[in-house]
Order: C-alpha cells, then structure tokens, then sequence
C-alpha cells in the first residue's frame, strides 16, 4: 500500500510538469515545432511574391537611405536657423532698453519674443531630423552580394516594374536593417554557400532548403553553412595560433625563430586586417600580445 501512494504520489507530480510542457510547446513559434512556412512561389506575383522573398532571409532587407536627401533637408533647416540667429543679435543689438536684455520676465520686446518662438520650434525639427539621420547612418550597408541576388531574382521572374525596382541600381545609398554579423563569418560562409551551390548538385534539395520551388533559386536557410564556416575558421585560427610554434620547435637557430616570430605575427596580423573590421589600435594591441605569448612560449619551451 505504501508503494502504491509513493507511485501515485509520483505520478502526480509528473503529470503537471508533462502538461505544462506540451501547453508551452503550444505556444512555439512555426518555425520552432517543425511547421514548413509557405514557399515564395506559393503567394501572388508581383509584390506578395518579392515581399515573401524578402522577409525569407534577413540580409534582403535593403532600402535607400536616401542620404543626399537628409543632408539636403539639414542643410535647410540649419540655414533657417542662422537667418534667425541672425535677426535675434541684430534686434539685441538694436535694443532701445538695456533693462530688457537683463530679464526675461520684464521683457517687452514684441520681435526678439517672436524671433525665439520661431528658433525653438525651428531647433525642436532640425534636433529630430539630426536624431533620424544619426539612426540612419548607423545602419550598415546593403552588401552587394545580396543586392546582386535581388536584381537577379527580379530580372529572372519580372514580377515587378523596372521603374520600381530601380532603387536597386543605387548600392552607395542602401541600407540593411539586419542585425550586423561578424564580417569574417559572413565572407566564410559566402565562399562556403558558393562552392556548395555550385559543386554539389543535392545541396539545394536537403533539409531546410524549401524556401523556394524554382530549381534556380536558393535562398539561405538552416545552420548547416555557419557551422561550416565556423569549424573552417576554427581551423585556421588553430593553424595560425599553433603552426609558429611547432616551427619554432622544429628549428633549432635563434635567429630563424626570430624570423619565424615576425613573419607569422606580420600572416597573422593580415588576415585579421583582412577578415575583420579591427581599428588600428586594436590591431597594434592584437600583434603585441601575439608576439609577446608567443616569444615567451618559445623560449620556456625551447630553453632559448
């Protein structure tokens, strides 16, 4: 009897937590309990069919910035705002009654009281056009590569009019409202997704790739690339951390090592240079401290 209440005692506190589980498994986004979404090719042509297109992969959100247009905007506005700084020290300076120049309360100067209502209200557009453009400018910009894919997939299915996807012939002015990635990543993964799409014919047709049912279009999707990409740059970081070493090892003049020491700090410093968007004081911090461990790690090891 006592092992009969122990089991069912047991059996009543998994039970809620088993509840509890599927009732959140109820609330899991689609794409998270296994739920295809709808193909692109599935919606309308035209502008249905380019949005689904879109929003599939987060880097085909490019839009103008419209950056000559802002600086135009500004420049108005500040131009405005100097007519009127202008016209409140002339009206100070033409002042019959130095008392209201001491006093705000106590002023009675019906023009320089207009001139700052107008000032404020002027500062009030020009601070938020300066905030938008701020925004603005901290997008990152639209890659070419993504950009390129766009024109192809609207030259290939002319779904929409040339004159309104032409915004897309301006690549300095677009923006992308993607999260930034890491750059280095992102190149890796671009080589990776290129040679796949191009070498190995069943790429297209596995797991995950089922964004789009035209044989001639891919769209990125699933963890398979980045993981990839990042095992390949696990294994260069490795080879660059790790090859200067067992040369210096291997070779037993001092003076080679010291050549070896420069030149895989010089290869190592190029490749982040180039893989990443390290500042220059970033950089001198990087090669000092690869340098620095691995002088010290050669000479503890080799007993130079």
């Amino acid at each position: 009897m006592y092992r009969f209440r122990a089991v069912l005692s047991s059996w009543r506190r998994w039970w809620p937590a088993t509840q509890r589980v599927e009732d959140a498994a109820e609330l899991l986004p689609v794409a998270e309990i296994g739920v295809k979404a709808c193909p692109i090719e599935e919606y309308p042509s035209g502008y249905p069919q380019y949005s689904a297109l879109i929003s599939s992969y987060g880097p085909f959100f490019a839009f103008r910035s419209f950056r000559q247009l802002r600086a135009r905007l500004l420049l108005l506005q500040q131009d405005e705002i100097g007519v009127l700084e202008a016209r409140l020290n002339q009206v100070d300076r033409e002042e019959a009654s130095p008392f209201y120049l001491g006093t705000c309360r106590g002023d009675r100067n019906v023009a320089r009281a207009d001139i700052i209502t107008q000032i404020h209200s002027k500062l009030a557009d020009y601070d938020a056009l300066v905030e938008r453009c701020r925004q603005m400018l901290a997008y990152s910009r639209g890659s070419p590569r993504d950009v390129a894919s766009l024109q192809n997939w609207l030259d290939q299915t002319g779904c929409l009019t040339r004159e309104e996807t032409a915004y897309l012939d301006q690549p300095s002015d677009l923006i992308t409202l993607a999260s930034p990635t890491d750059s280095a990543l992102k190149r890796l993964e671009d080589w990776v997704e290129d040679r796949l799409v191009r070498h190995y014919k069943r790429f297209r047709v596995g797991l995950g790739h089922d964004i789009s049912t035209n044989p001639t279009v891919y769209v990125p999707s699933g963890p398979f690339i980045n993981n990839i990409a990042r095992a390949l740059m696990l294994c260069l970081i490795t080879f660059l951390l790790l090859a200067p070493v067992i040369v210096c090892i291997l070779v037993k003049s001092f003076a080679a090592r010291v050549v070896v020491i420069a030149v895989s700090t010089a290869l190592y410093l190029t490749v982040l240079s180039l893989l990443t968007r390290s500042r220059m004081l970033e950089l001198i911090l990087a090669g000092a401290t690869f340098a620095t461990v691995l002088t010290v790690f050669v000479s503890n090891s080799v007993g130079v």
